[in-house]
């Protein structure tokens, strides 16, 4: 179920059937913020936490998602290098 007030309440849903299991399995795919006219960039030091990053700029550590809505080529946001810059929405 998606809510309302879901970051993928605009997505695409997808469903995908396993033809050896029969299972099914539904994704939903969303589109990534295309304006890269408000954001600055912080460098990524080895005691951060993402968390820790998103209170400190975006004043709450629940908004991290943004962070990484804006830096689609991170895949996971627990392993993020020592020196990555990261784009920080500004809000």
């Amino acid at each position: 179920m998606i809510f309302l007030d879901s970051r993928y309440v605009d997505g695409k849903l997808y469903k995908a059937r396993d033809s050896r299991t029969e299972k099914v399995q539904i994704s939903v795919f969303r589109t990534f913020p295309t304006d890269t006219k408000y954001f600055f960039i912080y460098e990524w030091v080895e005691t951060d936490r993402i968390d820790n990053v998103s209170n400190l700029f975006l004043g709450s550590p629940t908004l991290w998602w943004k962070i990484m809505d804006f830096n689609p080529e991170i895949i996971n946001p627990f392993n993020i290098e020592p020196g990555t810059q990261l784009r920080i929405p500004n809000e």
